[in-house]
C-alpha cells in the first residue's frame, strides 16, 4: 500500500528507542542523583570528604611529646616540612605504640634529594652511586646527615687537599683530607652528629683509625676508610687535625 512505511524502517525505529530507554534507564541507575547540583561534579562528595576523622594531625601535635626534636626541626632546612611528610600519617599514634621512624632513608631522603633536571636548582640534590663518595656504596642518609636539621656537605670544590682554603692552617692538608672533610668538616670542627677531629690527639687519631681497621670500632663507612689508608697516610691526617687545634677545635 501507498504511504506505507515498510517493516524493516519500523523495527529501526523500535530498536532506536529501545536502545534510548536503555540508556536512559542506565544514566538514572549509574548517576548519583546529586551531580550536577552545583555543577559538573558530585555535591555529595564534599560531605563525605570532611566527615572521616582526619588523618594527619600537623607538626604542632608532634610538639607536646617531642620538644627536643622539634628545637632541632624548627631552625633546620627542614623547618618548612611538617613531620608527616616524612615519618608518616598515624591518628592513632602514640596511644597505638607504633613506631613512625623510617628504616630507609635512602629511599625517603631521595623522594625530595635525587638530582633530576626539572627540581630547583637551590634545592639540594644528589646522584647516587656518587655520593659521598664516588665509587662507593652510598650508605643511609642519617650516617652523615641529621634529618630533622640537615646541614650542607662540604662542596668538593673547596675541600681540602682540592685547592681549598683551610683558614691559615698551620700546615698542608693531605690529599685525602677532602674524604674527611665531606662529613667530619673543613677544619675537622664537626657537623652534625660527626665527631670534631681538630684538637684531636694524634695517637688517639691513629688508635680510632686502627679500631676501625681491626672492626673494634663498628662503622661500614670508617672501616672501609680506615683500610684505604696506609699508616703513612694516618699519621699525616693525625698530625694535620692536631695542627688545627688554635683555630678550630670548640
Amino acid at each position: 500500500m501507498a504511504g506505507r512505511i515498510p517493516r524493516h524502517i519500523v523495527v529501526l525505529f523500535l530498536l532506536l528507542a529501545g536502545a534510548l530507554l536503555l540508556a536512559f534507564a542506565a544514566r538514572s541507575w549509574l548517576v548519583d542523583p546529586s551531580y550536577y547540583r552545583f555543577g559538573h561534579y558530585r555535591a555529595d562528595a564534599v560531605p563525605e570528604l570532611a566527615a572521616p576523622t582526619p588523618r594527619y594531625r600537623g607538626s604542632a601535635y608532634c610538639r607536646t611529646c617531642h620538644t627536643d626534636r622539634n628545637a632541632d626541626w624548627a631552625l633546620g632546612a627542614h623547618g618548612t616540612v611538617q613531620c608527616e611528610v616524612c615519618h608518616g600519617a598515624d591518628s592513632a599514634h602514640p596511644e597505638n605504640e607504633r613506631t613512625l621512624i623510617p628504616t630507609d632513608t635512602i629511599r625517603l631522603c631521595t623522594t625530595c634529594h635525587l638530582a633530576m633536571p626539572a627540581r630547583p636548582a637551590a634545592q639540594p640534590q644528589i646522584v647516587l652511586g656518587q655520593h659521598p663518595f664516588p665509587d662507593e656504596e652510598t650508605p643511609q642518609c642519617i650516617t652523615c646527615h641529621d634529618p630533622h636539621s640537615p646541614g650542607d656537605m662540604q662542596s668538593d670544590e673547596a675541600a681540602p687537599g682540592e685547592g681549598g682554603d683551610m683558614a691559615g692552617a698551620s700546615m698542608s692538608a693531605p690529599a685525602v683530607t677532602s674524604k674527611c672533610a665531606k662529613c667530619h668538616g673543613q677544619q675537622g670542627e664537626g657537623v652534625k652528629k660527626n665527631p670534631a677531629l681538630a684538637g684531636l690527639d694524634p695517637e688517639v687519631f691513629t688508635e680510632r683509625l686502627n679500631e676501625y681497621k681491626t672492626g673494634a670500632r663498628k662503622n661500614k663507612i670508617m672501616a672501609k676508610f680506615a683500610n684505604s689508608l696506609s699508616a703513612e697516610d694516618i699519621a699525616e691526617l693525625a698530625a694535620f687535625y692536631h695542627s688545627l687545634a688554635a683555630k678550630s677545635a670548640q
